[in-house]
This record gives structure tokens, sequence and C-alpha cells, in this order.
């Protein structure tokens, strides 16, 4: 269940706690993923399960949301699912000491901004080139519906009397 939505986490004393925060952000809020999306509604889903590593704040970022976005293919708009999983470090500078598998998020590690991470998370996520997936209905732009098989055109072989011919 999402808790209040404080704008900055003291991932410090949080991950001392061993805390667990799930919020839930407007995709209409992203400016920089609005921007990518054939639609803006709906809501990106996080969870971040924040504890001590090394002496270090640390945290596993769960991201996901539906978003709409527009097939390359067919520039028609197409769900997709955008889903991010992250092992970050909170720390003052990137060059500090960052444990073993995690990504350093350099800053103030009581001034963490975790709908910026968000919105981070889901940029990485989105596809290179999204299309409909294989086998689903993609047709290139101004192109006619598929139409039932016609039936086969009567095959002509203005040859084929040939090879009688050459007998002779």
């Amino acid at each position: 269940m999402p808790t209040a939505r404080d704008p900055l986490l003291d991932a410090v004393v949080q991950a001392a706690q061993g805390a667990v925060v799930e919020r839930e952000f407007p995709l209409a809020d992203f400016v920089r993923l609005r921007d990518r999306l054939a639609e803006p509604g709906g809501v990106a889903y996080a969870r971040l399960v924040l504890r001590t590593v090394d002496a270090v704040p640390a945290g596993a970022l769960d991201v996901r949301a539906g978003v709409t976005l527009v097939c390359q293919r067919c520039l028609q708009p197409m769900p997709h699912e955008l889903r991010a999983e992250s092992r970050l470090a909170f720390v003052m500078q990137e060059s500090d000491r960052v444990p073993a598998g995690h990504d350093a998020i350099p800053g103030d590690p009581k001034r963490v901004d975790l709908e910026a991470l968000v919105e981070d998370e889901l940029l990485l996520a989105l596809p290179a080139i999204a299309r409909h997936p294989a086998g689903a209905q993609c047709r290139l732009p101004g192109a006619a519906a598929p139409a039932e098989p016609a039936a086969a055109p009567e095959l002509r072989r203005p040859f084929a009397g040939l090879k009688d011919l050459l007998k002779h």
C-alpha cells in the first residue's frame, strides 16, 4: 500500500530501520517520460527496500508501469509494460565506496528524490524501438485491412504447346 508522499527520503535513517517504501506516481507528472508516451495517463508503482550494506545506505528498487507507446512499425498506440529492478547505493560522491552489485546514486543520502529515481528507471526501461510483439496485428500506415484471400487466378501457360511443336 502506498505510503504518504514525502518529497525527499532520508535514506540513512530509513536504511538503518530496514524500511520499505511503496509509492504510486502519476505518469503525467514525469516531464521527461511524458513526451515519449502516446498517452500520459496511468500510474507508476515503486517499491524501495532499504538497508545498510557495508555501512552504506542501499536499496533495492522495483518500478512498474503500464504505458501506451507508439508502435514504430504501424504508428498506432500499443500497450506496453515497463519494469525495472535496480540495486542502488546512496553516496555523497560517485567516487565513494559502493557495495558490490550496486549502482552509485551520488548526492546527499539524507535527501533522496524517489520520484526522480523512478522516472530515471522508467526512461531506462523504455524499448529502443517500440513495436507490437511478433504475431500481433500490426498494419503499415495507410494500408487497407487484410482482405479475405482471393481465389487463385487461372494459370496461363503460353508455351505449353511449344514442346510438341519442336518434336515435329
